[in-house]
């Protein structure tokens, strides 16, 4: 019964994890919103997979397949991000990244965002042969950063009540 528990609770953190990518992606038409929409969805794979290191990169892969699906990008295209990202950041681990003092893992996450949005970026471009907007970009980095304060005490009362962390 414990064990049903735990897997129960473990479904939950991934079904939330799909909701914030859905989230991310859902049609805003106000001002433009949706172009500039906070990464909640990489926000919650910094810290449950490189702070916390409980998703695998099967699950890390398969949302970023979703999330290309919903967006209408090149299948497999938002996963490379991530995994290239999860693993540069996963061989500094345990030499640079701190994980007791909050500034310097926001610090981190504002990196790790920035670097995100700009692989993706570089992407596109080799692959459109066109730029998109690099206001749009920066703005988006700066309400995801902002935004990372908020959602990293989310992700620690979720990693508390599901995880027992």
């Amino acid at each position: 019964m414990l064990e049903q528990k735990s897997i129960t609770k473990i479904i939950l953190l991934h079904l939330f994890v799909i909701f914030l990518t859905t989230l991310n992606l859902s049609n805003i038409k106000i001002a433009g919103i949706s172009q500039i929409m906070p990464l909640f969805d990489l926000m919650a794979i910094f810290y449950f997979t490189v702070l916390k290191n409980k998703f695998g990169l099967w699950f890390i892969f398969i949302l970023g397949i979703w999330s290309d699906a919903l967006s209408g990008n090149l299948l497999g295209l938002t996963s490379l991000c991530y995994i290239i990202l999860i693993k540069l950041f996963s061989l500094f681990n345990n030499r640079i990244l701190v994980r007791e003092n909050f500034i310097q893992i926001w610090q981190q996450f504002a990196v790790f965002c920035f670097l995100f949005l700009f692989v993706k970026w570089i992407i596109l471009i080799i692959i459109n042969g066109k730029t998109s907007s690099i206001t749009n970009l920066l703005i988006q980095l700066l309400l995801s950063s902002f935004f990372y304060v908020l959602m990293h005490m989310l992700f620690d009362y979720l990693s508390k009540k599901l995880l027992g962390e």
